[in-house]
């Protein structure tokens, strides 16, 4: 489960002002180890990093799936995302997406 920004601050200001790790991870109920990796993620930057990455949906564009299936019209899904460096299941989203089947006959 991810917890915002100022879910975290308040934890941390609840344990600040001097009440245990046992009770603060009770009254916010998260664990103890929880709160001890945000309190060093914290104490080392001075912030909250956020872990998760933005997705990037600009490697595999309707038009560049198309040109590369004019010029490939056999390759398989594991060469199509080779290619792009994506999935193949991001390639099989996009294919789903673009209503193409590339069913093999």
């Amino acid at each position: 489960m991810a917890y915002d920004k100022k879910f975290k601050e308040r934890a941390l200001a609840y344990r600040e002002q001097g009440n245990s790790i046992r009770k603060t991870a009770k009254t916010f109920g998260i664990s103890t180890k929880t709160l001890d990796i945000w309190q060093k993620e914290y104490n080392e930057h001075g912030r909250f990093i956020n872990k998760h990455k933005p997705a990037n949906n600009t490697k595999l564009t309707e038009e560049a799936l198309m040109e590369y299936f004019e010029e490939n019209p056999d390759s398989y899904q594991e060469e199509t995302a080779a290619h792009f460096g994506v999935s193949q299941s991001g390639v099989c989203r996009a294919l789903k997406r673009l209503k193409i089947t590339r069913k093999k006959r």
